[in-house]
């Protein structure tokens, strides 16, 4: 299994469509604070595996993953596979790419 690298426009089309069971953001806390996805929750890239524990449960969803440039979230989309998570998603150049209202 490899993780799935989608473009902003089908990213946001699946959040729309409510296609994804977990969307996290990975950037810090601060930056998530200035805007995020609709429904994304925090979970900085270097706390992914310590906090694993939180998203159980999710190893069957959709499941993407955005950083600020789309770099970090390959990685992480990586280590839950490892973890069994099956069906995971990163944002194209990451949050960067997406030119849609952000929440926060």
């Amino acid at each position: 299994m490899t993780v799935n690298v989608i473009t902003a426009k089908l990213a946001k089309k699946m959040i729309d469509n409510r296609k994804f069971g977990l969307i996290i953001d990975l950037r810090d806390y601060d930056e998530y604070l200035q805007g995020h996805l609709p429904g994304a929750i925090n979970i900085p890239v270097n706390e992914v595996l310590d906090r694993i524990n939180e998203i159980k449960g999710y190893e069957g969803s959709n499941v993407l993953l955005y950083c600020e440039h789309g770099i970090q979230s390959i990685g992480a989309g990586k280590a839950l596979i490892l973890n069994g998570f099956s069906k995971v998603y990163s944002l194209d150049k990451g949050l960067g790419s997406y030119n849609y209202p952000l929440y926060n």
